[in-house]
């Protein structure tokens, strides 16, 4: 079995799906919240000319819908990018989610299952965070991640100085 960076994950409340065309709408109307886009390099992503470039980037690397199954609506997006089979290693970023799912346990969640999935291929995750962004870095610390150096990263002709965070696939602890 080789690695999919756009597999379907389930569990009982969430489904992370590849992200289409079609999602775009559905995902423009929680992007469309500027609190989302504070500490991320497209701070106007809320805009929708904004937002259709980050979204074409995200079909074209491929990149999941997160959908609530209780409540049947989109929630955000996420993504797995830069799957190294040599490092065994792979990153998780460019999620963002609705407000009303901060503080509920869903991005712990989500995380999870990738992490899951993830560590069938892996022996280590790497987050990279916006220096800035407290409340992801928190988010990150809380399952567990640990703090790396800060590297400075470009992203759409910017420079921006990111934390890298990682996790270890505990079936290799001395990795």
């Amino acid at each position: 079995m080789e690695f999919n960076s756009v597999p379907v994950l389930e569990d009982g409340n969430i489904l992370l799906t590849p992200l289409i065309h079609e999602h775009f709408n559905q995902l423009f109307e929680i992007a469309s919240d500027p609190i989302l886009w504070e500490h991320h390099p497209m701070a106007t992503a809320f805009e929708k000319k904004t937002f259709e470039k980050f979204f074409a980037e995200a079909i074209n690397t491929g990149s999941l819908l997160i959908f609530d199954k209780i409540k049947g609506t989109t929630i955000g997006c996420t993504r797995f990018y830069n799957f190294n089979s040599k490092e065994s290693s792979v990153v998780i970023g460019h999620t963002f989610i609705s407000r009303n799912y901060w503080g509920t346990g869903y991005n712990t969640r989500i995380k999870s299952m990738m992490l899951s999935y993830a560590f069938n291929f892996v022996q280590k995750v790497i987050f990279y965070v916006v220096k800035e962004n407290i409340r992801s870095r928190k988010a990150l610390e809380k399952i567990g991640a640990i703090t790396g150096d800060e590297v400075t990263r470009v992203y759409d002709d910017k420079s921006l100085v990111c934390v890298t965070y990682h996790i270890k696939n505990p079936l290799y602890p001395e990795q």
